[in-house]
């Protein structure tokens, strides 16, 4: 479900996040990533000047610094964020409350949102786009930054609120949300001494940088459990120092100096999934953006409805059915999808993802097409892992025998649309026994209803993903 800003904010109190934006988008993901670090840095405006810039708080990637781009973000691809896909650098300048302490985000929650994609699709992150937002300089409010208190009435552009403790009682949660531009100009990645980047008017770009992306909605969270009450006009964020009587001296602004930079180190892979495969289905995939992928090599489905030697290698749509009712499965008539898959290979640099879990995933596209029922299909091994097949010669009386104890099984409904299935311990399995593909058969629901499943010539070609996700908690 994607809700609206209001909707989200009532659940501020919660610690819920609210994307910045008035209705709910089209379509969208989501990334949570814990605070990293702290320095002087900014690799976007003041790249290989070590100490020399404002003090930022770093999330995202933990080897963010003056000297980093997008090659040595992806090289130490480490992060604090959910999804291990994500080695993006985000970072905002650090918060000086009213009593002078010095706090950092609890967290941050990126929405990565895109509005009327059937009309205007969203393009890919480029490699290495820098972005920029807010206004370091600003001295009032800023219609791509919003306030919000933990316990107040909703978001706002206007520092005026007084933060109380929230609904549970335990601290004061403060957030601000800053929206990056998603208009891209198509050829400068760098955002220093351009202007790479605007805003999109009705979600349409304009001529001059015609290149829609999806907008980053970038909310970060302070829960600050030491204080029960907040003055936001009095916040104070870092600014870039001053050389006073020869020495380097910090500065500090309003909080309506409040700004956000990005430098996208998404993998490739996942950056083209995010917009072709997910963004631009309208979809909210959540956090299944994957690290990496493979569409099936070959597909294909078998039947003995009286076409067993018939082979289906061409068809975009790949029909299931299987009857275990009355003398069994092998007396009655079935249907089964066959699928090919080369296993994307996991990053060669785990050691730099601690506590990440990568899983295997198949996504498909598919749907009970007798009736209204919801029920769960089954994915089923080859009894020989090793046993060759070919889409375009396979038929029922040709077919890999396949072994009935299921590696996954998926729920689903009458309605047609991308279904995920937890295929790792078989995946491994067969990595483990030295294999570089794997194949599956889709079984039925056993009760003779018919599923259609999209095949790799319809468009929506099954996909198997790894998946790596780690934690962040939202105190």
């Amino acid at each position: 479900m994607k809700y609206s800003l209001y909707s989200l904010a009532l659940l501020a109190g919660s610690a819920a996040l609210a994307p910045h934006a008035v209705f709910a988008a089209d379509a969208q993901i989501n990334v949570d990533c814990n605070f990293s670090h702290m320095k002087p840095d900014d690799p976007i405006l003041m790249p290989n000047m070590p100490g020399m810039a404002m003090s930022h708080d770093f999330v995202g990637n933990r080897s963010t610094d003056a000297y980093s781009t997008v090659d040595t973000l992806l090289q130490h691809s480490g992060t604090t964020c959910d999804n291990a896909a994500d080695s993006t650098g985000y970072w905002v300048p650090t918060m000086k409350l009213p009593n002078g302490e010095i706090v950092h985000p609890t967290y941050i929650k990126n929405y990565y949102q895109a509005n009327k994609v059937i009309d205007y699709p969203i393009t890919a992150y480029p490699h290495g786009l820098q972005l920029l937002a807010g206004d370091h300089a600003g001295s009032g409010p800023n219609p791509h930054v919003n306030f919000l208190c933990g316990n107040g009435n909703g978001y706002t552009h206007t520092a005026d609120q007084i933060c109380g403790l929230r609904a549970a009682g335990d601290a004061v949660q403060f957030n601000i949300a800053i929206e990056f531009p998603n208009c891209w100009d198509g050829n400068n990645l760098k955002a220093k001494g351009t202007k790479n980047a605007v805003y999109s008017t009705n979600d349409q770009c304009p001529a001059d940088h015609p290149i829609k992306l999806a907008t980053v909605n970038m909310n970060i969270a302070y829960v600050l459990p030491q204080i029960t009450s907040l003055d936001v006009s009095k916040i104070q964020l870092s600014l870039d120092p001053k050389m006073i009587d020869g020495k380097l001296t910090e500065q500090w602004g309003s909080i309506y100096t409040a700004h956000g930079d990005f430098m996208n180190a998404w993998t490739d892979q996942a950056a083209r999934f995010m917009a072709d495969r997910c963004m631009n289905y309208s979809m909210d995939c959540g956090t299944n953006i994957p690290y990496s992928y493979t569409d099936a090599k070959e597909d294909t489905y078998v039947s003995n409805q009286g076409d067993s030697d018939k082979n289906f290698g061409s068809a975009q749509t790949l029909l299931v059915q299987d009857d275990w009712s009355g003398a069994g499965r092998d007396s009655n008539k079935q249907m089964m999808a066959l699928m090919k898959f080369a296993i994307p290979a996991e990053p060669t640099n785990l050691a730099d993802y601690p506590g990440v879990s990568f899983k295997y995933k198949i996504r498909v596209y598919d749907g009970n097409i007798t009736d209204t029922a919801a029920f769960s299909i089954f994915f089923y091994p080859l009894s020989n892992p090793s046993q060759t097949w070919s889409e375009n010669a396979v038929t029922w009386n040709t077919m890999p025998k396949p072994n009935y104890n299921a590696d996954g099984s998926m729920y689903m409904n009458n309605v047609q649309q991308f279904r995920y299935v937890d295929v790792d311990k078989a995946v491994r399995a067969a990595l483990a026994a030295g294999k570089t593909e794997i194949s599956y058969y889709i079984g039925g629901e056993r009760h003779a209803r018919t599923i259609s499943v999209n095949s790799k010539e319809s468009g929506k070609a099954p996909t198997l993903m790894l998946i790596g996700y780690q934690e962040v908690v939202e105190p």
